[in-house]
């Protein structure tokens, strides 16, 4: 009828003209920018009503829009401009810059989530995928870090997750996840804002983490209060987790469906489908520090929403992180606590480790090479997901040499073993 389709196009026009809610801000504050502007603060917060099905093409097409990162000014660092790469293909000689980790920690301290510094040493390219994907290609082929972002599927999922109601039926209101709580044990332990990593086999000390089971919501209240308390504050920080293996696999299997940037097919995001080892989701709170660590397979991170900061070191220079032996429990992982420079006397090299970092903001991936060792500190509430594909061996042996214990990777690749230039 007449009626029911000026209802529809007042519908329409309310939804775009009046602009998508804003999301999340340290004082969650909620602000409306207009949807041609896109995801701020978070990631722009899509009305329930536009995250159901029935969008029209203009609707559709403003979710998948460029983000806005302007109000993102004074949240993320500028550059040390001595610094930027030269983002020419292919990768310059030298790439990515690299300075000592204590010029890092003592220009911005890891425990330190809500100070921003002016400028931090951001050394990777960013290319934006509308205009510059070659770009990126290449840099992914010639397997060295850089980030990309205007990824219109991105832009959507990062516009629909800034939504709570939206995740909530996503996740369900009861169905519980396993999640991560720091705990006071284990046979490294940095303090109840750092997750290190354990297989669970600590030698009568308990775990560095321990498991909890946590709903959506109650993860939502526990990183509410965390925010009025210190980071180092016992029992303060969650890690909200969940993954997919495959699109059948309950309860997360429609993760497949909804990041189909990783989907097991050919893309920027998987470079040997094949070898992809499921999609792998973790919402942190501010102040949260994943330790230092390295994968053995290609890495590709998706930010959605809040800020995550990346201090990132290239394989070559493992044996200056004193990386613990295979046997131990949190093997493959940096002894040292990178945020209390006064305990780095026992580790004489660290000081001087090459490191470089970078800070992902919604709608930015990060592609991480074989083994680029990577530590992980959340700048506020933020949701990240990751999917990994296959392995370059090119570095397995100075990794295995520089990790105690660890044998020689196997691999198909013809420049197994040897550094990169």
């Amino acid at each position: 009828s007449q009626e029911a389709s000026v209802a529809k196009w007042l519908c329409g026009v309310a939804l775009v003209a009046g602009g998508y809610w804003i999301g999340y801000s340290h004082s969650q504050r909620v602000v409306v920018v207009s949807s041609g502007e896109g995801g701020v603060r978070g990631g722009a917060l899509v009305p329930m009503a536009a995250a159901a099905k029935g969008l029209n093409a203009s609707e559709t097409e403003a979710l998948r829009a460029r983000l806005d990162e302007s109000a993102w000014a004074g949240m993320i660092p500028g550059d040390f401009e001595e610094y930027l790469p030269d983002c020419t293909s292919p990768p310059a000689k030298g790439y990515p810059a690299k300075v000592s980790i204590a010029e890092i920690v003592a220009n911005w301290n890891p425990d330190n989530a809500s100070g921003v510094p002016a400028k931090m040493y951001r050394t990777i390219c960013r290319f934006d995928y509308e205009t510059q994907k070659e770009l990126a290609l290449a840099y992914r082929d010639a397997e060295v870090p850089f980030q990309v972002f205007n990824v219109p599927d991105m832009n959507e999922v990062a516009r629909k997750w800034s939504d709570d109601a939206y995740l909530r039926r996503r996740l369900g209101r009861s169905t519980k996840y396993k999640c991560e709580a720091s705990n006071p044990g284990g046979e490294v332990n940095h303090g109840a804002n750092h997750f290190m990593y354990t297989n669970g086999r600590s030698k009568g000390k308990g775990p560095p983490i321990k498991h909890v089971r946590l709903t959506w919501d109650e993860w939502l209240a526990k990183e509410e209060s965390g925010r009025h308390l210190p980071v180092d504050a016992k029992d303060s920080r969650f890690y909200f987790r969940f993954s997919a293996g495959a699109p059948n696999e309950s309860p997360s299997g429609w993760l497949f469906d909804e990041l189909k940037f990783f989907q097991p097919k050919p893309s920027l995001f998987l470079r040997e489908p094949r070898g992809q080892r499921g999609i792998h989701c973790r919402f942190g709170m501010a102040g949260v520090i994943a330790e230092a660590h390295w994968d053995g397979s290609r890495n590709t991170i998706a930010q959605f929403y809040g800020r995550r900061r990346y201090v990132l070191v290239d394989p070559d220079d493992s044996c200056d992180m004193y990386l613990l032996a295979k046997d131990h429990p949190s093997g493959r992982h940096s002894e040292v606590d990178w945020s209390k420079p006064e305990t780095w006397g026992d580790y004489p090299r660290f000081p001087a480790m090459r490191a470089h970092e970078v800070v992902q903001r919604p709608g930015d991936f990060l592609y991480l090479p074989t083994y680029y060792l990577h530590y992980i500190i959340s700048l506020d509430r933020n949701y990240q997901c990751n999917s990994r594909s296959g392995r370059d061996d090119r570095q397995t042996a100075i990794v295995n040499h520089c990790t105690p214990g660890f044998e020689h990777a196997r691999g198909n690749n013809n420049n197994k073993g040897k550094r990169r230039a």
